[in-house]
């Protein structure tokens, strides 16, 4: 609590905003919220969304969703109409030097799943070929493209991932850190054929250089909930969720 009351007593900056304003924070891709009780709620593609909620949470404030693009990140924080950015950030892509970049603790390449039967090879025999993606990665889908695939955007990892079950897709292509996980579930070994994965791509945070009450925050926060045991409890939640979502989609009865 200290720290909030320290960000809402100096003047100056987005940290000096009251402890009751929202956090406002980018992110690629805002998941729907909850509906109506028949709704089914989908596992996000990215922890974007769930590293932001956890940094709201330890500042006291509410968080509020922006979807932004990548080019729109620094006007975004120069104008402060975002507090902060939760985001993957590729090596080549330059920030300017007034960010503040704060490792949240994942990083990630891109990988495939496939059936073990495909005679997909490399990732040049996607071209022509029908590959999904879930809205949120932002790398797994510049991939798609780069292939010529023709590509599926979805919502949600398990949205994309049942159709390669299904065979509607060849391929799904998600963090490879994250497929590791789930082929070790149950029912997932026969989809479980992958390309070699791209270079890791680091999720931070990204705040302005004008803020450094909040940047110090956020770092102390990240600090606090980006340890490798939490984040090895994470992505096995991940797959977990997944595996149970694709099942549902696939198998379940349908309960809508």
């Amino acid at each position: 609590m200290m720290i909030i009351a320290t960000l809402t007593t100096l003047p100056g900056g987005a940290g000096a905003r009251s402890s009751s304003d929202p956090l406002r924070i980018g992110v690629s891709y805002v998941p729907p919220e909850p509906g109506p009780a028949e709704y089914r709620v989908y596992t996000p593609e990215s922890f974007d969304v769930l590293i932001a909620r956890k940094i709201a949470e330890r500042l006291g404030r509410k968080p509020e969703f922006v979807q932004l693009s990548e080019v729109d990140w620094s006007p975004s924080l120069k104008r402060h109409e975002v507090d902060v950015i939760v985001g993957r950030v590729p090596d080549e892509i330059r920030l300017p030097r007034d960010f503040i970049v704060v490792d949240t603790g994942f990083s990630s390449g891109a990988a495939a799943s496939m059936r073990t039967d495909t005679d997909v090879r490399n990732w040049q025999d996607l071209a022509g070929r029908t590959v999904c993606v879930a809205r949120g990665n932002t790398v797994a889908l510049a991939l798609a493209r780069q292939t010529g695939a023709q590509v599926k955007i979805e919502d949600a990892p398990a949205k994309s991932l049942v159709q390669v079950r299904t065979g509607i897709c060849d391929a799904a292509i998600h963090d490879e850190t994250l497929l590791e996980r789930l082929f070790q579930q149950q029912g997932w070994q026969k989809f479980s054929a992958t390309l070699p994965p791209t270079p890791p791509v680091r999720l931070a945070a990204m705040l302005d250089t004008d803020d450094p009450l909040l940047s110090d925050a956020v770092r102390q926060v990240l600090d606090q909930i980006g340890s490798a045991g939490t984040w090895v409890e994470l992505q096995e939640k991940w797959a977990r969720n997944v595996a149970f979502e694709v099942y549902l989609d696939q198998d379940a009865p349908d309960c809508h």
